[in-house]
């Protein structure tokens, strides 16, 4: 069965929808990679807070190790770990500070630290100038009690922010691996999608692929375009076509009837007075000095029918037609010709203004005909009237007997006719 896009999905909406999800697949995949981004950075720094604030509590040791050390036994190596500390610890509250200006309680913790720190490392550098100013005494704690409150309330804020910071950082890895989950699930989905409209696309390619006229066959060298000029022997279509078009239709229904019945022979008389009656108007035209039909090229026939069919302010058939084309049989070059004329009836009551594009040319041993246009209509539907696939199917039949086809395409934007007919069987 032959992929077709529905009525309801024009080639033009999937294309519109293809737009709109590159747009969408575009914003979902920059949003994903944001949030993912955030994240990753959020626990960077959370995981650097945690740095700062365990480098901030070895200077704070360092500090009190120091003083302790030198009160006991006056080495004068104690002082470098001391200044060492007493030197890290402003720069590390102020990257502290930095890293939590956005977290009101943390920065307040932060702020408690200060004036302890301080304490405590006045505390630590009195007792260093005590042991100084007296290195043969023995030392005493003047501020016992109150340093080592200070060094606890110290411990316990740093504690606390260590396990604040902890939480956080295990709640932006849990969100982290959340967001890729997403991402991982928004990647199949679109995959999906991007399948899908894989294959709109491949429908509204070959449903756009009838609006590319058809390249002429190899026996094009003869072709010429044909001006849409109007011509009074185009008016010489009437009775004519329509008892061919009957004898048409009569035989057809002589092959379908059963044979040596009395029905098949009354067909059969029916056909030869049509026939007689068709002999008859060529010979009354003659007398009239009108060029009889079957006495004219097929190219010349089909050129004078697109010329009856155009108007300056309406249809214009832009016709590309190999002039070295010749149908003997008179059955084969009705049968083109009516379908031609099928075929711009159809599109006259489903485009008003604008080009239809007309090619008839051979290929090897086949003749060629190929008529498409763009419809405008509204009102009238795509697809074909019942009186319209009557007589398709009549042509079709008729066609399909010599070995033939006759193909039509219909949809919401565009209707075209493909005839090939073998031309020297």
């Amino acid at each position: 069965m032959r992929l077709r896009v529905p009525p309801f999905l024009p080639p033009y909406a999937v294309l519109f929808l293809a737009v709109a999800y590159a747009i969408g697949s575009l914003w979902l995949s920059l949003a994903r990679l944001d949030t993912i981004a955030q994240l990753t950075e959020s626990a960077a720094r959370k995981a650097t807070t945690m740095h700062d604030l365990q480098g901030l509590l070895n200077a704070i040791n360092d500090i009190e190790t120091a003083g302790r050390g030198f009160a006991l036994s006056a080495d004068e190596a104690y002082l470098e770990p001391f200044e060492r500390g007493r030197r890290r610890v402003p720069v590390l509250l102020s990257a502290l500070r930095d890293k939590m200006r956005d977290d009101a309680a943390e920065l307040a913790l932060i702020e408690e630290l200060v004036p302890l720190i301080g304490e405590r490392t006045m505390i630590t550098a009195a007792g260093i100038e005590r042991k100084r100013s007296a290195p043969d005494q023995q030392y005493e704690m003047a501020f016992g009690q109150r340093g080592k409150d200070s060094s606890e309330a110290i411990r316990s804020i740093v504690a606390a922010l260590e396990s604040r910071e902890q939480d956080q950082l295990a709640h932006a890895r849990q969100t982290l691996v959340l967001a890729m989950g997403e991402a991982r699930r928004d990647l199949f989905a679109m995959a999906g999608v991007t399948l899908l409209l894989v294959i709109f696309l491949f429908m509204a390619v070959r449903r756009l692929r009838s609006f590319i006229p058809v390249a002429p066959g190899a026996r094009s060298e003869g072709a010429v375009r044909l001006a849409p000029d109007a011509s009074p022997a185009a008016a010489d279509a009437g009775v004519g076509t329509l008892l061919r078009d009957a004898i048409l239709r009569t035989r057809l229904a002589a092959a379908a009837a059963p044979a040596e019945s009395g029905e098949r022979e009354h067909l059969l008389s029916a056909i030869a007075a049509m026939e007689q009656t068709w002999a008859e108007h060529g010979r009354s035209a003659t007398e009239r000095n009108l060029e009889p039909r079957e006495e004219r090229s097929i190219a010349q026939a089909i050129a004078l029918l697109g010329q009856t069919y155009s108007r300056p302010d309406g249809l214009a058939i832009k016709a590309t037609i190999d002039q070295s084309v010749q149908v003997a049989d008179a059955q084969k070059a009705f049968l083109i010709i009516r379908s031609a004329e099928w075929a711009f009836e159809a599109i006259m009551v489903r485009k008003h203004t604008g080009d239809v594009t007309l090619q008839f040319t051979a290929s090897g041993d086949d003749a060629f005909l190929r008529i498409h246009a763009l419809t405008d209509n509204p009102r009238r539907p795509v697809t074909l009237t019942p009186k319209e696939s009557e007589e398709a199917n009549a042509l079709q039949q008729g066609i399909a007997a010599l070995s033939g086809t006759f193909v039509v395409g219909e949809g919401p934007t565009g209707f075209s006719l493909t005839v090939n007919l073998p031309v020297d069987s």
